[in-house]
């Protein structure tokens, strides 16, 4: 018996899959970037988490449901692509920059075949 169920049976049963269904959100600082660290099932319907949050950086595991963790699934990749089009138009506007940084340097003489050795 692994001591993640020892545990639970010491702690008087799995908890209930509805006090986890904002697993999101920190226990500890109230914030929302809590992420999952490591899982695997707990069961035909759950699963056991260990999430920790990226502000405060408090752990906690949990049991949660099949629907609590899809939830929290769906949530973390709408937030993947948020992060992943923030990330494509900063690069646009440093390609930008970069190209007309190299445009006005032509323009004004500043490079000559010396700056490409």
């Amino acid at each position: 018996m692994s001591r993640f169920r020892r545990w639970l049976r010491r702690s008087g049963g799995r908890h209930d899959a509805e006090t986890a269904t904002r697993l999101d959100l920190c226990a500890e600082c109230g914030e929302g970037f809590v992420y999952p660290v490591s899982w695997s099932e707990s069961g035909p319907a759950d699963w056991w988490l260990h999430l920790r949050c990226g502000s405060c950086g408090a752990a906690r595991e949990v049991v949660a449901s099949n629907h609590a963790v899809e939830a929290f699934d769906r949530l973390l990749d709408g937030e993947m692509d948020m992060i992943e089009a923030a990330a494509q138009r900063l690069a646009r506007e440093s390609f930008l920059a970069e190209a007309e940084t190299f445009g006005a340097a032509l323009r004004l003489d500043l490079l000559s075949a010396d700056d490409f050795r």
